[in-house]
């Protein structure tokens, strides 16, 4: 029968397998942060968590020979480790506090770290120690779960990698628990490193935070590019259906908007108006181009307050606009109406002059050749000196 090992032993193989796994995740985390960085914050949270577990390990595992150097250095690169962890998230998140937070762990974190120091080598206070420690994890702990709290309110989209590195956190908290309750008054220095459950839960917490929180803070990472990405595709597809100046539809938006009612219309369902700007070249030689664009700003806003839901305007020329009316024939024979009152040239609301026509149009029609009989009845209108004019 093969010897039992000794329980030494287990805890020696169980922190060995642990300390490799932590440094392999530490090491390539370093790397890829050091040579691709990415958003604020991204470095910093790098160390800062490699300095947390690192600390976490080395404080789990103490041989007798090295106690002392063990708990200074454990407890000093969880300190700086979870400072700079909690600190790197706001960058990450873009929290103006980070400023705030920074100073304070200045301030705190040489003061916590001196105070160990006293407390381990002068006057060996293991429970003073331990309170020590875990108040100011405890206050780092708090401060991270109201910040992911806020940005699960502040961000939606990234709700779900905000709650999977919250869900990490407190499943991490709750294995190291058990660890603690070893540090009290009675319990043998032997027990509290000895191959025993809560020792177990330690380690175990030690390698979900590497590992996991590694997994989970990339995916956050890969969240916000994705959202971001999405974006600046809404963004561009904006800017490539959108005129600059008036922020209507231009020709290329009218022509996609215009096939998209038409594939759902009805027959003769709608009518599309073209109008332009009268005497426009004039204005722009005596006023100059300023005053140029801001009669077709007022133009497009004009229209804007007519049309109704569902109803589209746009700019497809120089001085030329686009409209298309969608609603029920009594409500398109008041729109009509209205934009007659509105662009008279000496009664209407803009002061200067604007000419339009308009044509029946439903799912059959193109849109070039619908525009085509719209400009026919507007220059016609021209001629004639009328307001509007329609087939």
């Amino acid at each position: 029968m093969p010897p039992i090992p000794h329980p030494t032993h287990l805890l020696a193989f169980l922190a060995a397998s642990v300390c490799g796994t932590v440094l392999l995740v530490s090491s390539l985390t370093l790397l890829v942060a050091w040579w691709r960085p990415s958003y604020p914050g991204w470095r910093g949270w790098a160390a800062g968590h490699t300095l947390l577990v690192l600390g976490m390990l080395i404080g789990t595992y103490r041989p007798p020979e090295l106690v002392t150097l063990s708990v200074l250095l454990g407890n000093a690169l969880v300190i700086v480790g979870a400072a700079l962890f909690v600190e790197a998230f706001h960058r990450f998140a873009g929290q103006g506090g980070a400023q705030g937070l920074r100073r304070v762990y200045r301030g705190s974190v040489p003061l916590v770290i001196a105070a160990l120091f006293l407390l381990t080598v002068v006057s060996d206070q293991i429970m003073a120690r331990t309170l020590l420690v875990n108040a100011f994890v405890a206050l780092t702990t708090v401060s991270f779960v109201g910040l992911i709290l806020s940005q699960m309110r502040r961000q939606p989209e990234l709700r779900a990698g905000y709650r999977l590195n919250l869900g990490l956190l407190l499943l991490v908290v709750t294995l190291t628990l058990p660890r603690l309750f070893t540090f009290r008054p009675g319990v043998q220095a032997a027990e509290v490193f000895a191959f025993t459950l809560p020792n177990i839960l330690m380690f175990v917490a030690v390698l979900l935070l590497s590992v996991g929180g590694t997994f989970t803070f990339w995916l956050l990472h890969d969240d916000r590019r994705r959202v971001e990405m999405r974006r600046l595709h809404d963004e561009l597809n904006t800017l490539a259906h959108t005129d600059a100046l008036t922020s209507t539809l231009n020709r290329r938006g009218m022509e996609q908007a215009f096939t998209r009612w038409a594939a759902r219309a009805q027959p003769g369902a709608g009518r599309l108006l073209v109008l332009d700007i009268d005497e426009f070249k004039t204005i722009n030689d005596r006023f100059g181009h300023t005053a140029g664009d801001d009669h077709l700003v007022s133009l497009s806003r004009l229209l804007e307050q007519v049309a109704h839901p569902g109803d589209l305007v746009g700019r497809t020329g120089g001085d030329e606009f686009t409209m298309l009316l969608t609603g029920a024939p009594t409500q398109i024979s008041q729109q009509l109406e209205q934009l007659t009152a509105a662009l008279s040239e000496r009664t209407g609301r803009l002061g200067f002059g604007v000419s339009f026509g308009w044509t029946r149009v439903g799912p059959a029609d193109l849109l070039a050749a619908a525009l085509a009989r719209a400009d026919a009845a507007m220059y016609h209108n021209k001629a004639q000196g009328r307001g509007s004019a329609g087939d």
